[in-house]
């Protein structure tokens, strides 16, 4: 038997969330010379002409980039090529989408879950999204059940929106449970290719710290598309603190 599973990988996951990282940072004796403050003024100048354009190019140019004004779909693949987004068509558009999927995650005998994950399109500009992670452990040396819960709020923003791929970023906050009751910042991307009805692929990739400790997600997952409905197969990965968790993940979604 895997000596995780004995210890209690989501124990320990908890435990080092609410303990956090210990950090002994030195203090230092700075002192500035003569050139100092020009020095600070010259790298905030840099600092902020990058920050603009870092802005710059996860928005993008709305007057030069064509796809950026694609609508939302009423859902994928309701024409034969077109994906979350479509060209001006009256007939496949929707104003406003809400898309939900809930995924059964299966590591071992001992280690499951379940991840449930809703996103309100209120245009196509941008969407919110909220997940949650509820995992399940049987704890053989302790003879009982533990659990975890993650939740993950997330502002989205797709930066390409071509009929058959989008890809975008994520900015938010998660939050674990438990006894643990502490949140931190997120950030991540996300991207789905429309192969060819009724196919497409998935992925998202999200960076998260609470208490100076990583809260880290990734999946992968192929959809098979049925008019307003889809079925998924895929991977997730997660990191808590030091605890990594694999799953094969099964699902099912729709969109509204």
């Amino acid at each position: 038997m895997h000596n995780s599973i004995a210890q209690g990988d989501l124990n320990t996951s908890k435990q080092e969330l609410k303990k956090g990282k210990e950090e002994n940072v030195p203090q230092q004796d700075i002192r500035k010379s003569p050139n100092h403050n020009s020095g600070e003024r010259l790298t905030g100048t840099i600092l902020g002409s990058f920050i603009v354009y870092t802005i710059y190019g996860m928005i993008g140019n709305y007057e030069n980039e064509g796809h950026l004004h694609n609508r939302l779909s009423k859902y994928p693949y309701c024409a034969p090529l077109n994906g979350n987004y479509a060209k001006s068509r009256s007939d496949i558009h929707r104003n406003i989408r809400f898309d939900i999927e809930d995924h059964f995650m299966y590591s071992n005998q001992n280690l499951y879950g379940n991840h449930l994950k809703a996103k309100l399109r209120p245009f196509h500009y941008f969407y919110f999204q909220s997940e949650m992670f509820q995992l399940f452990e049987y704890n053989t040396s302790l003879k009982k059940h533990d659990n975890l819960l993650l939740y993950n709020l997330d502002f989205c923003y797709d930066r390409i929106r071509l009929e058959r791929f989008n890809l975008g970023f994520t900015i938010g906050a998660n939050y674990v449970a438990n006894n643990v009751k502490k949140g931190g910042l997120a950030f991540g991307f996300n991207t789905e290719i429309f192969i060819a009805k009724p196919i497409s692929l998935y992925s998202s990739i999200k960076w998260s710290g609470i208490n100076g400790l990583p809260v880290n997600t990734f999946e992968v997952q192929g959809k098979y598309h049925q008019n307003i409905f889809f079925i998924s197969i895929g991977y997730q990965r997660l990191k808590i603190a030091t605890p990594k968790y694999h799953f094969a993940a099964i699902g099912l979604g729709a969109y509204f």
